[in-house]
């Protein structure tokens, strides 16, 4: 997991997290059966592995803070974006997009608007992320993985 805490000038102390969401104990414990056993990897028509099956999960080595958008920060929004990505053989992430909106948290529509803005700075960060890629059969695969950013917005003390 990736944190940080900045100081506003508002008063707030704004807290970004970024947890990768790879399941990493069930899929050691299932890389490692299937290390044993014949079990095939599942592989998507684009090519991309899933973690498990002897697919082991890419490792996050380089994660871009993710920022809060002015709208999120004015509405002291804390919510939880989950983007899905490809991690390619070169570790450099493609295809991110979200797979969970911040907006679906809020029923009011001014907050679910505020809220939406989260979703593209967590993309935008996600972009710039940089990982070890993921292997089978120890080389190098693309891995369709996703990732949770977290936004928190706590009050100065």
């Amino acid at each position: 997991m990736r944190c940080f805490s900045r100081k506003l000038g508002t008063g707030l102390l704004v807290s970004v997290m970024a947890t990768p969401l790879f399941g990493i104990q069930r899929a050691a414990a299932a890389s490692n059966t299937a290390q044993t056993s014949d079990a095939k990897p599942i592989i998507d028509s684009d090519g991309a592995y899933h973690v498990g099956n002897g697919v082991t999960p890419p490792k996050l080595v380089n994660a871009v803070d993710a920022e809060f958008s002015d709208a999120a920060r004015r509405k002291k929004i804390n919510a939880k974006v989950v983007v899905g990505l490809k991690v390619g053989v070169d570790g450099l992430p493609t295809d991110v997009h979200v797979t969970r909106s911040a907006a679906e948290d809020f029923t009011k529509p001014k907050e679910r608007k505020a809220a939406a803005t989260l979703d593209e700075k967590a993309v935008e960060a996600v972009q710039r992320y940089r990982f070890e890629p993921g292997t089978y059969k120890g080389k190098p695969v693309p891995v369709a993985i996703t990732v949770e950013v977290n936004f928190r917005i706590y009050p100065d003390k």
